[in-house]
């Protein structure tokens, strides 16, 4: 299998309601990657209990892995 990362956007939230987000470990949210999977595109949604802030692009391989096994 063929994973080949296009895109990822690491996501934010304030856990304060009303309070602005800031772009920092603490309002982490999650990430979004888009990967091509064999030829085909797939989006795949991660919550940091299952890939932490700072994964590197082989983490984020393996975490698309286990996703889809």
């Amino acid at each position: 299998m063929s994973i080949n990362i296009k895109s990822s956007v690491i996501q934010f939230r304030n856990p304060q309601i009303g309070q602005p987000t800031r772009a920092v470990v603490e309002h982490y949210y999650g990430r979004r990657v888009i990967a091509d999977i064999d030829g085909s595109d797939q989006t795949f949604k991660f919550v940091p209990s299952e890939l932490h802030f700072e994964a590197t692009e082989e983490e984020i391989i393996m975490a698309i892995n286990l996703k889809i096994n």
